[in-house]
């Protein structure tokens, strides 16, 4: 759910901006099928994402030389009291064209396009979220 929240957000960030320069076709990646090579340091993104029901979401991404990555989630507001505010994934990254992929050790995989200082996250079909809420669905390079 919250994955699919969070790709809506980044849909709709995309849609609703006029200059699109720099970010390629939500399927391009995925349907040539080319693995690209993998960054040679790592690489940090963040922001804050839209919730159903709390104030938002912190996300941290890492992505290593060593094709893994760490996600590190905080969230605010109504949850942020709880014991379970927190969550950390670990799990192996893969590029093809612009579109990272990131599976996780149980085998979720979420999508992104990544763009020279940020990742827009895609929904769950690999499509550019749309709508209000897309512009929150951007993580920017730190």
């Amino acid at each position: 759910m919250k994955q699919l929240f969070f790709l809506f957000v980044v849909v709709s960030f995309t849609a609703c901006n006029s200059n699109n320069s720099g970010v390629a076709s939500s399927d391009s990646a995925t349907n040539s099928g080319t693995l690209m090579s993998p960054v040679t340091t790592a690489e940090h993104y963040s922001g804050t994402i839209p919730c159903a029901d709390c104030e938002g979401i912190d996300v941290s991404i890492q992505l290593n030389s060593d094709s893994t990555f760490i996600i590190n989630t905080v969230y605010k507001g109504s949850r942020a009291d709880s014991l379970d505010n927190k969550y950390k994934l670990i799990g192996l990254w893969r590029l093809y064209g612009d579109t990272l992929h990131l599976t996780d050790a149980n085998g979720v995989l979420t999508k992104y396009i990544k763009m020279d200082t940020a990742l827009i996250q895609l929904d769950n079909n690999g499509k550019l979220i749309t709508g209000p809420l897309a512009s929150m669905y951007v993580l920017h390079k730190k």
